[in-house]
């Protein structure tokens, strides 16, 4: 680590601790001892510095293994240095520590109050490291509405899990870049306004906090226990895969009775239909500018030029296959129409093209014979449509 690294790294790690050290000031002014003889003072402050610097630190160990070839064995190509790397790792590591060192830090405080009130002076020795994965203390995201940190807790830690799975698969099959540092800054940055938004959808629905008032103090308690469960393994989830979490709750706000009136259903389907394509190709192919469907079925010339990019991930049949499943797709808004278009034997457009050409109309006829399921209606209807649409005009005679 240069001395550039090691200054920002201190500088983002000082920024929580500065925090909790104001707090502590303001409640040791008010019960009139030092700051020192606050109780468990320092196992809070050992822990919000060991924690906070795993989290950040990580990053540059990472970057250090691969600069050093312990990630890939030595095989990428030097096409980028050390220095190329500099700000993105900085950025995702300075961000990581302010995220997660805000929340432990609120913890510490949260915590330190309720020592504060009991008479036990053992309390103080409780095991903190265990206390502050639970993250008890309570934020608002709005005036008069509260909400649990731990669920922004859980979803940073699963994008930074994440992060660091990413860099290490990209690593080892030779397609590391810097803007792979820069993204997964942004994955945190989505993570943390995804897991409100989760909350804000879940606590409507389902309930799983109720407010209350203790000690004149406005405060959230557990009444619904399966529902937090279940919303913390959702707010992890929602950090591993943000775009995916936040598009299944957008789906679940339309459809709800409040507002399911007023939005249409898309007209083209997403990227997770494509078979063969998982959530790190969905990813690397948004790194790419490939978004959404439209994109990758008219992607063109720049085939050769994405294939350059991602030659190590899959192979040019695989991306051709994905070009081609999405040309299909763009015709077809219904995921169960796609199904069963799926189990008739057509994948692609290129299929479906071959299938009404004037050469194969005896294939033709006998497919649409053997449509004779009631759920194959649909599949007999979209073929018969895509023909009068898409076949090939027929030529005039000299």
């Amino acid at each position: 680590m240069s001395f550039s690294e090691f200054f920002i790294f201190i500088g983002a790690l000082s920024i929580p601790v500065m925090m909790m050290l104001v707090h502590d000031y303001r409640i040791a002014r008010q019960n009139g001892v030092k700051l020192i003889a606050l109780p468990a003072c320092f196992n809070r402050y050992s822990t919000l510095i060991v924690l906070t610097a795993i989290y950040g630190g990580t990053f540059y160990l990472l970057l250090y293994l691969y600069t050093s070839g312990y990630l890939d064995n030595g095989q990428s190509l030097n096409l980028y240095d050390r220095h190329d790397f500099f700000v993105p790792t900085a950025c995702i590591s300075t961000l990581s520590m302010l995220l997660f060192g805000y929340i432990l830090q609120a913890d510490n405080c949260f915590y330190l109050n309720a020592l504060m009130k009991e008479s036990d002076p053992l309390s103080g020795k409780r095991d903190l490291i265990y206390r502050t994965f639970r993250s008890l203390s309570i934020g608002q995201i709005a005036p008069g509405i509260l909400y649990p940190l731990s669920v922004s807790l859980w979803a940073l830690q699963g994008a930074w899990l994440y992060n660091i799975y990413s860099i290490v698969m990209r690593a080892g099959n030779q397609d590391l870049m810097p803007r792979v540092f820069f993204s997964g800054a942004i994955r945190m940055i989505m993570a943390l306004f995804v897991s409100i938004l989760i909350y804000c959808v879940f606590q409507a629905l389902f309930k799983p906090y109720a407010v209350t008032n203790d000690d004149n103090d406005r405060a959230l308690v557990v009444d619904n226990g399966k529902a937090v469960y279940f919303l913390v393994a959702l707010a992890f989830f929602s950090g591993v895969f943000p775009m995916q979490a936040a598009q299944a709750t957008w789906q679940t706000i339309k459809s709800s009775e409040f507002v399911g009136e007023v939005f249409t259903p898309s007209s083209t389907l997403s990227m997770e239909h494509v078979q063969g394509m998982n959530a790190l190709m969905r990813d690397r192919l948004f790194e790419e500018g490939i978004v959404d469907i439209h994109q990758l079925a008219t992607i063109g010339k720049r085939r050769d030029l994405l294939y350059s990019r991602i030659e190590n991930l899959v192979s040019k049949e695989q991306l051709n296959d994905w070009i081609d499943q999405a040309g299909l797709m763009l015709f077809v808004a219904d995921g169960n129409l796609l199904q069963s278009l799926r189990s008739a034997g057509i994948r692609g457009k290129a299929q479906m093209d071959a299938l009404i050409s004037p050469d194969n109309s005896e294939r033709l006829a006998q497919l649409l014979q053997s449509l004779t399921a009631d759920k194959d209606a649909k599949v007999k209807r979209f073929i018969e449509q895509y023909s009068l649409t898409h076949a090939p005009a027929p030529q005039q005679a000299d």
